[in-house]
């Protein structure tokens, strides 16, 4: 994903989705050499054109996810939530670049080996200010989540807005319902939660997807495959047994269709979806 919006940022200003000057700072020398390559004037294109051909929609999902999500949680930090809570963080660089972020407490939390490679690499970033994030590691298996992050300053009595993207999809069916439990016991009326999802017919073969058979091969490849999914008819339903309500869930194939004008081609997928929903 980093890559993905390092080669986002190398469009031209008019043309790219977002800007993350931080992405490329957190790749290897070798990713970072293409994310490098992409800024070069003809050779852009051609960078692009190998990614979504070993990825098909891979990273046209990613960069409209991105934007969408971006978006979403700008709007929530000016409707007046006071923090802002990543889980599974990663090397996600919106606390740095999100301008509704700047005066927020935000709570990254993560594995304690990701997040210590994160640290390492934005100490050596000038621009990073990271006087309100708190970093929050967390082994899942291990640490009481609510408990380190009531330790490290969360207030469970503050309207937050909750990133949770990329992670849903690799979890159990258990391991998902104990969490959206712990997000009900962390969170306020006003909250809102925003979290990326697989279409479950794509997992069990029910709903045909032009892309899956694509993506299939490529989950056997990577050796990381999805194991959970929700089904979009059900997913109000779910969502208010733990004192949600859904707002909004678009594929990233619709939500590509709605960002990218002015010709701006990006097909986005029909299976990955992205969720917004409001703590009632």
């Amino acid at each position: 994903m980093a890559l993905f919006r390092a080669v986002e940022t190398a469009r031209g200003e008019s043309d790219r989705l977002f800007e993350d000057r931080y992405a490329s700072r957190f790749l290897p020398a070798p990713l970072n050499l293409v994310a490098e390559l992409a800024r070069v004037p003809g050779i852009g294109r051609a960078v692009t054109w190998v990614l979504d051909t070993g990825w098909p929609r891979t990273r046209s999902s990613g960069v409209v996810r991105t934007r969408f999500i971006d978006d979403a949680v700008s709007d929530g930090l000016r409707a007046g939530a006071g923090q802002l809570l990543l889980l599974g963080a990663g090397f996600d660089s919106r606390p740095y670049r999100l301008a509704a972020a700047n005066g927020v407490a935000i709570f990254e939390v993560d594995h304690p080996a990701t997040q210590a490679a994160k640290r390492d690499r934005l100490s050596r970033m000038q621009s990073a200010p990271a006087e309100r994030v708190h970093f929050v590691p967390v082994d899942f298996e291990r640490t009481d989540l609510a408990a380190a992050l009531r330790a490290a300053g969360f207030a469970t009595d503050l309207p937050a807005v909750v990133v949770w993207e990329g992670v849903v999809s690799y979890l159990t069916a258990a391991a998902v319902d104990q969490n959206f439990a712990l997000l009900q016991r962390l969170t306020t009326v006003g909250s809102r939660l925003i979290f990326t999802y697989v279409d479950k017919g794509a997992l069990d073969g029910s709903v045909e997807f032009r892309e899956a058979a694509r993506w299939k091969q490529w989950e056997r490849f990577s050796g990381e495959p999805f194991t959970f999914g929700f089904d979009p008819a059900e997913l109000a339903g779910y969502l208010a047994r733990y004192g949600f309500i859904l707002a909004t869930d678009h594929s990233t194939a619709e939500i590509a269709a709605r960002l990218c004008t002015n010709g701006r081609h990006e097909l986005g997928s029909e299976l990955y979806r992205v969720a917004v929903a409001e703590r009632r």
